[in-house]
């Protein structure tokens, strides 16, 4: 189980691949294999820390969640909001 800490590092590890890259859209595999590469976070995190992760930040406005036109997986974009916060440091 993850602390406080390290769920606010997934959070921020997760905004920050997807506001680098703007009008892309990651599934959650896509997301945690970025996380991995790029050593964003030192720990190890489950499926479910991520999806809590990705949760808040679409709660915050700063992800939207699109769903691909012949299935249901899920795929997350950077919005607007995100992106200028993540380059605001915020």
């Amino acid at each position: 189980m993850a602390t406080h800490q390290q769920n606010e590092s997934l959070r921020l590890a997760a905004r920050e691949v997807l506001a680098s890259r703007p009008g892309v859209a990651l599934d959650l595999r896509g997301i945690r294999r970025r996380i991995e590469q790029e050593q964003h976070v030192d720990f190890r995190f489950t499926e479910d820390e991520l999806r809590a992760a990705l949760a808040v930040l679409e709660g915050l406005k700063w992800i939207a969640i699109t769903h691909g036109a012949l299935g249901a997986t899920e795929h997350f974009q950077a919005t607007a909001e995100g992106i200028l916060a993540f380059e605001r440091g915020q």
